[in-house]
């Protein structure tokens, strides 16, 4: 387990107030929580302000923990889906901007957010290729299915994808689920079914065990998704369902479902990887 004594904890928030109430409560855990700069995973002009910020203050970073949680959409300000920049792209520029601190030392953790959702992530019956991600990052109002499930495929992927660029340097990369948590990801969700989800679902500190885990555990290099629900030995990849309402024990190392493209998802993490620099400006 790595040593937390001594850490200085950066929480960020879209808002100064919502930062800074999060720092106090973090603080009294030990360590130093430290609200360094505002970030909106959805903006890209945030992404590059606070990784300035951050980069003018720390040579190294040891752990990244790449946590958005948004499920409904809309028009971002850079013209693209604001679920899937906010869940996704706003990550991929925050983590590649980042990069050389978290390589510094030897090499850091990121941690990728994804969730039960990623099963259902099926390309609408079209491949995942680069120009099936190109599509997904583009809003649409009409379109049938939200860019939600396919943000929380690309945390996955993305993982894959980073493990295999930096992982001879050092990065070692673990998506988690958080499992079904009453969190504020239901803010606009009808108040009679948020009081239903606080009877069924977990609370927001089970709901940060795996992303703890991941952070702060030793897992060896194969190791890239953690879920908090009991599973039985024989159950490589979850049943869905299991992974959403199962008994929660904190954390299990898991098998994703990886896309069927013949390499374990590898082939569809670059054609997302390469769609995410051309989207995000970062070639």
């Amino acid at each position: 387990v790595k040593a937390v004594e001594s850490i200085n904890a950066l929480c960020t928030c879209s808002s100064n107030t919502g930062g800074a109430s999060r720092s106090t409560s973090s603080s009294q855990c030990g360590g130093r929580a430290v609200f360094l700069h505002p970030l909106d995973l959805s903006s890209f002009e945030s992404v590059r302000s606070f990784a300035r910020a951050i980069q003018e203050r720390y040579d190294s970073i040891d752990v990244l923990v790449n946590n958005a949680g948004l499920n409904t959409s809309g028009n971002s300000e850079n013209n693209l889906d604001l679920c899937f920049q906010a869940n996704h792209l706003g990550h991929f520029l925050l983590t590649s901007e980042l990069m050389d601190a978290l390589l510094r030392d030897g090499g850091g953790r990121v941690i990728n957010l994804s969730s039960v959702m990623h099963h259902y992530a099926d390309g609408d019956g079209s491949p995942h290729s680069y120009d099936y991600w190109k599509r997904v990052a583009q809003y649409d109002d009409s379109r049938k299915h939200s860019a939600y499930t396919p943000s929380k495929l690309a945390a996955l992927l993305f993982t894959l994808e980073l493990n295999r660029r930096y992982g001879d340097k050092g990065l070692q990369s673990i998506a988690v689920n958080p499992g079904a948590v009453s969190s504020d990801i239901w803010r606009n969700t009808p108040r009679w079914l948020v009081a239903i989800f606080k009877l069924v679902y977990l609370t927001c500190r089970q709901g940060s065990t795996t992303s703890v885990a991941a952070a702060t555990c030793d897992f060896p290099k194969d190791v890239t998704y953690l879920q908090p629900y009991w599973l039985p030995s024989f159950m490589k990849v979850a049943f869905p369902p299991m992974e959403m309402l199962g008994p929660y024990v904190g954390y299990r190392v898991t098998e994703p479902r990886f896309p069927a493209d013949g390499e374990g998802g590898l082939v569809t993490a670059r054609h997302l990887w390469e769609a995410s620099e051309e989207l995000a400006s970062c070639r």
